[in-house]
């Protein structure tokens, strides 16, 4: 079935604001935006419209910026994704198919055999989708996908220039993948979940350094001449 021009414009836009496309305090007019997807400014209103529903965009008088969290709301928010990813490896224990380890199996391997930083951390994103594909509820997975989403323009995870540059980060992020994956494979959903909790426990404190860290050289005084 062909997609509508409301949800092409929608998933793209959504792409760029996950990736960093837009500047902070850039606005999403839906004129500009219709003359460049070359569609009529309804499905472009329809698609900016849920975007402001997925908690990425702000409406204004002229057209759509992007959402500015307070400190207190980004650690909601990776809170509430630990929860339901947690939630998805303990169900992922009880309900995956051979074909869901085999997956897992075989994106754990394409990590360590990757050899730039960016594919690493997108096996790793691809790995974890595959957990929540394992769970078997699509209700998660989708409330997920949205929190993702959230996370990524909030927070971004600022991939280094080789995956040698992030050792030992990406090496402890692979032996964690590793051990809810046996977890998994046990049938223990219980310790799923709480390796599961773990993990991502260590990436929200690493994106948090990562957030903050500019702010704090930014804020430094320069050195007396």
């Amino acid at each position: 079935m062909a997609r509508s021009a409301r949800d092409t414009v929608y998933d793209t836009l959504r792409a760029r604001l996950a990736s960093g496309h837009y500047d902070p305090d850039a606005s999403l007019i839906p004129a500009v935006l219709s003359e460049e997807f070359a569609v009529s400014r309804t499905p472009v209103r329809e698609a900016l419209g849920l975007l402001e529903r997925d908690g990425l965009l702000v409406a204004t008088t002229r057209g759509f910026v992007i959402r500015r969290r307070s400190d207190e709301e980004i650690l909601e928010i990776f809170e509430v994704r630990a929860v339901l990813d947690s939630a998805a490896a303990f169900a992922a224990a009880g309900r995956h198919s051979p074909i869901d380890l085999a997956r897992l199996d075989e994106l754990s391997t394409q990590a360590r055999r990757a050899d730039d930083a960016a594919t690493v951390r997108r096996l790793l994103n691809e790995w974890h989708d595959g957990i929540r594909r394992a769970a078997h509820n699509d209700t998660i997975s989708a409330l997920l996908r949205t929190l993702d989403a959230q996370v990524k323009l909030s927070a971004p995870w600022r991939t280094p220039a080789t995956p040698s540059d992030a050792d030992p980060a990406f090496a402890d992020s692979l032996r964690e993948h590793d051990a809810v994956l046996e977890a998994v494979r046990a049938g223990d959903a219980e310790l799923a979940r709480h390796r599961m909790l773990e993990h991502l426990a260590h990436d929200r404190d690493t994106r948090i350094r990562q957030l903050v860290a500019p702010m704090a050289q930014e804020s430094a005084p320069a050195d007396g001449g």
